[in-house]
């Protein structure tokens, strides 16, 4: 039996730099409220929002799972069940985005706003927690009609107030059709 997965995008922890508590304190709540859903927590697997939604999710009971992107376990947080490390860079941002059933952004810098770009386009839904920061605040005032990314409309970029908000309504848009078409994967003689 297929899992469903939600996918926490977010600040990463860099050397010398604290994330807010606030921030951090959220993303844990998201994460235990996945589990209390029994969804899978997918992540990259690294540091800050990831680390703390992964705590959340395993606390909670939860399963956590991260894309990190360098080549070996080294980067990985402490509460991931399965950490792949794909030796990928900031390209494994791509697997999130695609492979999620919908996805919650918690503030974030330009990794995060490169995975709902690509969430976007491939029609992953994405609801941003309103008030946490970086991209999750920054997105808004250039959306077309508070939703859009784009003149397509492929999927609404949608906000909550709250952690069970974010992830009630994630839970709720996993239902939603996803976009065919779109960054279409090459895959060779193999997949003809």
């Amino acid at each position: 039996m297929r899992k469903t997965t939600i996918g926490v995008i977010g600040n990463a922890s860099r050397p010398g730099e604290t994330l807010p508590g606030t921030l951090l304190e959220l993303a844990e709540e998201v994460g235990r409220l996945i589990a209390e859903h029994g969804v899978v927590l997918v992540t990259g697997g690294t540091g800050g929002v990831m680390e703390a939604a992964s705590r959340g999710a395993q606390r909670a009971g939860g399963f956590t799972l991260g894309f990190l992107p360098q080549s070996d376990h080294s980067h990985a947080n402490p509460y991931l069940d399965v950490a792949l490390p794909t030796g990928m860079g900031t390209m494994r941002n791509l697997l999130t985005a695609r492979t999620c059933d919908a996805i919650i952004m918690i503030g974030g810098g330009v990794g995060t706003l490169n995975e709902l770009t690509v969430a976007y386009d491939v029609g992953t839904p994405v609801v941003a927690v309103a008030g946490s920061g970086g991209w999750s605040d920054r997105i808004r005032p250039t959306l077309i009609d508070d939703a859009w990314l784009d003149e397509r409309r492929v999927t609404a970029l949608t906000f909550a107030e709250t952690a069970a908000d974010a992830v009630a309504q994630a839970v709720a848009r996993i239902a939603e059709p996803r976009r065919q078409g779109g960054l279409q994967a090459h895959l060779g003689a193999a997949g003809h």
